[in-house]
């Protein structure tokens, strides 16, 4: 599987000045025969509370139909992150990741479990309760949005079934060793391929040096992009299986254990 990582450098809240710039990326990648091209979490707006501004429904979401046209024109699948408004009777909405087939059919999507309360968004977006998985190519893909990163139980759970994460973000670059170092952990806890998406530019008072990143299921850096806009691209293989059945640390895992020493709390 070739995997475009798509680094951009999106216009703050302007959905179609930043498309302008992820139409090329996306070109770019179908291009280079990519078979999928990820894009930053909140991919055409940045890291944005004004829900009210660039927020969609999820009935008729401009950004999927939008992206649904490209990935089918492109012959190419799209990873994006986009705002979902409120649904029901809620009163926040969602931040979302989905990715769509080159056939124009949604793959999975995936709403994000942790907001960064630091920065604001627990009082805008709910928090999901979903991990996802799904069949992609020879694949079984998860998917998790920057905050995500730091609580690796999540990425336990989705490993169980998947062998290729990716992880879309907004991530400063004020704490880019922790993006950095954190995508390898994750890597080698799990015995999974880890594709990190960031973001580059200057959005709303905050430094983001992009840094995305892939690593393998041993935790070698396959490619890395930092300090400017552009679209990186990778090959992934089958290797996480093989590794995780001659080196099954899985197996030795005490999930039992951790769950009561959590429950004695």
């Amino acid at each position: 599987m070739k995997v475009a990582l798509g680094q951009l450098n999106m216009v703050w809240e302007d959905k179609n000045a930043s498309l302008k710039k992820a139409i090329n990326m996306i070109k770019e990648a179908a291009s280079a025969n990519a078979d999928i091209i990820l894009f930053p979490e909140m991919s055409l707006t940045g890291f944005s509370m004004a829900l009210d501004k660039i927020g969609e429904n999820i009935s008729d979401s401009w950004s999927i139909k939008t992206m649904k046209d490209l990935a089918v024109q492109n012959n190419i699948a799209i990873g994006f992150g986009w705002a979902m408004l409120p649904e029901h009777e809620n009163t926040k909405g969602s931040n979302m990741f989905t990715v769509i087939g080159k056939d124009g059919n949604i793959i999975t999507e995936y709403k994000k479990i942790h907001p960064f309360t630091l920065g604001g968004e627990s009082d805008v977006y709910n928090d999901g309760n979903i991990i996802v998985t799904a069949p992609f190519m020879e694949h079984i893909i998860s998917l998790f949005i920057c905050y995500d990163l730091r609580f690796p139980e999540l990425f336990q759970i989705a490993s169980e079934k998947a062998d290729v994460i990716f992880i879309i973000a907004n991530w400063p670059a004020v704490r880019s060793a922790h993006w950095t170092t954190l995508l390898r952990a994750r890597a080698i806890e799990t015995q999974s391929y880890v594709i990190g998406v960031n973001c580059y530019g200057f959005y709303d008072n905050t430094e983001y040096s992009g840094d995305s990143m892939a690593v393998d299921s041993i935790g070698n850096i396959l490619g890395q992009i930092s300090g400017r806009e552009g679209v990186l691209i990778c090959d992934i293989d089958n290797r996480a299986w093989s590794l995780r059945n001659k080196f099954n640390s899985k197996k030795d895992r005490k999930i039992n254990f951790y769950v009561k020493k959590y429950l004695e709390k």
